[in-house]
């Protein structure tokens, strides 16, 4: 009865994972994102990058302006100064943003959502991704469209970093079926013409590829800490208790072996 009750529960995670499609939308599977917890000038640069790009509409209602500054070694005066354009505002405030829900909702349709968990709910890997999958839609409200959340509402604002992004055709290698990559009379590579990739108009953004995805690592990194600032702590932590565990283990070991021989 528990095998066929397995059995159905495995069928059913099976469609549902079917019905939902590929972790990034059309796009297919994410790209990797491997967050660095303990680089705090990539989690600087990420704070910073959110502040003037995303806070705007985005909130981290969440998260204290203070905590943020300590955990990143950001003097309290520099945050103040140079972050927080509101001076009303304290480093024990939590970090709401300021814009008015009802134009955003005339503006967007819908509500920007707070992000401090988002990394938690939608992963790493998903921001990441979803970041650099922008491409112009004339059909679209903004103009652009996201091949890892389709017919989003947020426009791409950081699109003068990156540049103009579209979709296009291009050559990729022809596989046979049992997977190898097929080949003509004289070993070159067969290709074929596909549709629907990211095409980017080279030198129209201001950053060059490296560097616009340098730049969204560390947003998604310090998105990946905000989501929960002790993360990096108790990773650390863990080591230490896999160790205690792993040396218990052994002088347990040598402690039973020692009372055998009363037995034997």
């Amino acid at each position: 009865m528990r095998i066929f009750s397995l059995i159905i529960l495995l069928s059913f995670s099976s469609l549902s994972f079917a019905a939902g499609g590929a972790e990034c939308g059309d796009y297919g599977d994410c790209d990797e994102f491997k967050p660095q917890l303990l680089d705090n000038s990539s989690l600087q640069r990420g704070l910073n990058t959110f502040i003037n790009n995303c806070y705007g509409c985005h909130s981290l209602q969440y998260s204290r302006w203070g905590r943020v500054a300590k955990d990143l070694d950001i003097p309290e005066s520099i945050l103040l100064d140079k972050l927080v354009f509101n001076p009303s505002v304290k480093t024990g405030d939590l970090m709401k943003g300021s814009f008015d829900k009802t134009i955003s909702e005339e503006w967007f349709g819908v509500t920007p959502p707070d992000l401090t968990l988002v990394a938690r709910s939608r992963g790493g890997n998903w921001i990441y991704t979803y970041l650099r999958t922008y491409y112009e839609d004339a059909s679209k409200k903004y103009g652009v469209n996201n091949l890892a959340f389709p017919n989003t509402a947020m426009p791409n604002v950081l699109e003068s970093y990156q540049g103009r992004q579209v979709l296009g055709c291009k050559q990729v290698p022809s596989f046979a079926k049992n997977g190898g990559v097929k080949r003509d009379e004289s070993r070159n590579i067969i290709t074929v013409e596909e549709c629907g990739h990211l095409i980017l108009e080279e030198g129209s953004g201001k950053l060059t590829v490296a560097e616009f995805d340098a730049m969204i690592f560390d947003l998604t990194n310090f998105l990946t800490y905000v989501a929960e600032p002790m993360r990096a702590e108790r990773e650390r932590i863990g080591w230490f208790v896999i160790l205690f565990f792993v040396v218990f283990t052994a002088l347990s070991y040598l402690l039973f072996r020692e009372y055998q021989k009363d037995y034997h």
